[in-house]
């Protein structure tokens, strides 16, 4: 006996609306900016960068983070943090330099949406080296943009970060001048 087709609908209506929202949710996007340079003998007019986003942090990973840093130690965390890979930083242009990130956070605001990037602290000045200080050991990328994908950012090269109960990173603290960047838009 055959069973009527349209039991087996609405269910199969639900399971391809669901693949289409997982993919819109973590879908990749890709983002260009500028990065204007700084003063002095090593300074660069400004530089192209591409920031691609593979996937966001998800609440249970940061809480999985938290407990490794409660339980195990700092460095235990450090190692599990560098595992995490949910993009990249790319220099484009002679530098070549690619910076992988390994915690993405977008928040929706009033006209688009608040992005941060988190990695861990490291020179991408080639030839300069840089000098290592524990209290700083994280690099945050802040991405502000409209709603459609245009505006502009901030690097923080030396911050301190958080995580909270609510399972997200934050910045807690930064310690010198962000490098502003420019022209921030979203490519795909």
């Amino acid at each position: 006996m055959r069973k009527p087709a349209f039991r087996y609908g609405p269910a199969l209506i639900l399971i391809v609306a669901c693949l289409g929202l997982g993919r819109t949710l973590w879908a990749e996007e890709e983002f260009r900016a500028r990065i204007l340079g700084g003063s002095g003998p090593n300074a660069y007019a400004a530089v192209n960068l591409k920031i691609v986003i593979e996937s966001y942090t998800t609440k249970e990973e940061v809480l999985q983070l938290m407990g490794i840093l409660n339980t195990n130690g700092g460095e235990n965390f450090l190692s599990a943090f560098r595992k995490i890979d949910k993009g990249s930083l790319l220099l484009i242009g002679g530098r070549g330099l690619n910076v992988r990130l390994h915690a993405a956070h977008s928040t929706p605001t009033e006209k688009g949406r608040r992005i941060l990037l988190f990695t861990e602290r490291q020179s991408w000045d080639v030839g300069v080296s840089q000098r290592s200080e524990g209290r700083y050991p994280f690099m945050v990328i802040e991405l502000d943009v409209n709603a459609k994908g245009e505006g502009s950012g901030r690097i923080y090269e030396a911050a301190q970060i958080r995580l909270n109960n609510q399972g997200v990173i934050e910045m807690e603290s930064y310690n010198s001048t962000p490098k502003q960047l420019v022209a921030v838009r979203l490519q795909k």
